[in-house]
């Protein structure tokens, strides 16, 4: 810097010092007051006279060393270098010349060893292959022929396997044809029937049209004749024609009162579907374990009734922690609470079943005589007493479970200590009695599988099937029932899955503690084909069907735990 510099900081000052603490920041008089206070500070002529006399010292000591070190041509130690490498270079190429004559010496002897030692090999095992072709080739030629024996029995075996199979297959074919030539017979009668329906309401539909139309006539006339005397004021004509006029009104009246079917009747059709099985159906195991469970918190303490609800979802009843009220809720697959309803009916533990009816609708029973209707959508419940709609209904009777029958809309409820089971439509209407086989002593439990009843009788220790045509119910089979090491057990819960497979929750009837098993039964065979011991005190048992497929389900009574098993499907 030939020109004083300006300070750092005040820029219109010319620098009078350094600041040796700031690595010789030029700075102004007003700094050594201000932000270098108390730095090391120079007067700049002081500052660059020490630094020339540091830098002549400096200079002075290099010239000392140079002084001692003699002048080397670099000329003279380049060629040195050369001639050093080369003489070098050539005793690295002689030693490694020498070493690898001798390596490649013993690299030839030993692949001559190896090829003498392959040579032996070869001899070797073809001396073998000789000796042991001469030793086996009466063996070799024993065994081709067992071969050759033992394939064409082989074959022989294959061909009528699939002879037997091809045979099957070409019977079950038949069977299968012959079944759809009835099912295309049928369906032509289906359609006959329909038709002749059609036909008869039409005719009943234009003969109604033409009697009212008549009537209508009629009374026109009628009308007309005695608004004409009356309007007359003629005493004559009144005392003369209003008794024909009178006599006239009453005919009509006893023709209005001609019966015809009511309008909306004519517009049903009945069509009698018929089943058909297109041959053995799928068979359904239950898983070994627990695949989960879940419970239901309070104030659901006591839990009677379990059935499927919409989306996978489940429905329970059953009674509150304080026994003063029933409930409904409705719950999905890990326990979460979509729906609740609080049914207060003023008495004191109360018996609460349901059985899902359609999509969103679930049949409910509750004593003394109560039967409801629950929706799964808003929650909301309509009931009637049904001792307000049967006069029959005894005073001392009970409800006790219900059934449903979606493919008629059909409720069915059975009572505590009877075998009358009576049946209502999906609007609470009453339609009739089924009256159960008198084996049966009180049903406990109640369910339709493939148009059939399936009854737990628990007074008579037995779970029957019976059937639903008609006015009395018939007796079709029972299920064996459950006996452990002497030990009575009683059926307290029935349900069926998709493929019509049953399962009958079974409670020692006097031991303790008390123990439930749970029995999965055949479509058509009284013998139980899978038993789990179950744990808890188990009330009720029901199949579901989930996104993830059919679960069967187990609710216990007092510890609101409901344990889900998969119904593993097999064709």
């Amino acid at each position: 810097m030939r020109d004083a510099p300006r300070c750092h900081i005040h820029i219109e000052e010319i620098s009078k010092l350094y600041c040796e603490t700031c690595n010789n920041l030029p700075v102004c008089i007003a700094c050594t007051y201000g932000e270098h206070k108390g730095h090391n500070l120079h007067e700049v002529k002081a500052l660059a006279k020490l630094k020339r006399e540091e830098l002549t010292k400096q200079l002075n000591a290099v010239g000392e060393i140079e002084k001692d070190k003699k002048p080397i041509s670099s000329s003279q130690v380049k060629e040195q270098l050369i001639l050093n490498v080369s003489i070098e270079k050539e005793k690295v190429i002689k030693m490694h010349d020498e070493k690898d004559q001798k390596i490649m010496k013993k690299i030839r002897d030993i692949e001559g060893r190896r090829q003498q030692v392959k040579q032996e090999e070869q001899n070797a095992e073809k001396k073998m292959c000789d000796s042991l072709r001469k030793e086996k080739e009466k063996e070799i030629e024993e065994i081709k022929k067992k071969y050759d024996e033992i394939l064409k029995v082989k074959k022989i075996e294959i061909n009528d396997s699939f002879l037997a199979r091809e045979k099957s297959l070409k019977n079950e074919l038949t069977k299968l044809r012959q079944k759809r030539e009835r099912f295309h017979q049928d369906k032509k009668e289906l359609l006959k029937s329909i038709e002749t329906q059609l036909n008869e309401n039409v005719k009943i539909i234009e003969a109604m049209s033409e009697h009212y139309d008549n009537i209508k006539r009629r009374f026109e006339t009628l009308n007309v004749m005695a608004s004409s005397i009356l309007a007359s004021e003629n005493d004559w004509s009144a005392v003369q024609c209003i008794p024909d006029i009178c006599t006239a009104a009453t005919n009509l009246m006893k023709y209005l009162r001609k019966d015809f079917p009511e309008l909306s009747t004519l517009t049903d059709v009945t069509v009698n579907y018929k089943q058909y099985s297109l041959g053995r159906p799928n068979v359904t195991t239950i898983s070994d374990q627990v695949k989960k469970k879940i419970t239901i918190k309070d104030p659901y303490r006591f839990v009677f009734g379990m059935t499927s609800g919409c989306d996978g979802n489940i429905v329970i009843s059953g009674i509150t922690s304080d026994l003063e009220a029933t409930f409904i809720i409705v719950i999905d697959m890990n326990g979460r609470m979509l729906k609740e309803k609080i049914l207060n009916t003023g008495m004191h533990w109360l018996w609460r079943d349901c059985k899902v009816l359609s999509q969103y609708k679930v049949a409910s029973v509750c004593e003394p005589n109560e039967i409801g209707l629950y929706d799964v959508r808003d929650g909301s419940y309509i009931k009637k007493n049904i001792s307000d709609v049967i006069s029959s209904w005894p005073t001392d009777r009970y409800v006790r479970c219900v059934a449903t029958y979606p493919a008629k809309n059909h409720i069915l409820v059975g009572g505590f200590d009877s075998r009358d089971v009576y049946v209502f439509d999906d609007q609470l209407n009453y339609l009739h009695i089924l009256t159960l086989p008198y084996i049966i002593k009180s049903p406990h439990d109640i369910t339709v599988s493939d148009g059939h009843l399936l009854v737990c009788d628990y007074e008579g220790n037995k779970c029957y099937v019976t059937t639903m045509d008609g006015l009395e119910s018939k007796l079709v089979g029972e299920f064996m029932e459950r006996n452990v090491e002497g030990i009575i057990f009683v059926p307290i819960s029935v349900c069926s899955d998709k493929n019509g497979f049953v399962y009958v929750l079974w409670k020692n009837n006097a031991q303790c503690p008390e123990q439930y098993y749970l029995v999965q039964y055949n479509h058509d065979d009284s013998q139980g084909l899978t038993t789990r011991k179950l744990e808890g005190d188990a009330e009720v048992v029901t199949a579901v069907e989930t996104s993830q497929g059919e679960k069967l389900l187990v609710a216990t009574h007092q510890k609101r735990t409901v344990y889900f098993y998969d119904l593993i499907t097999e064709d």
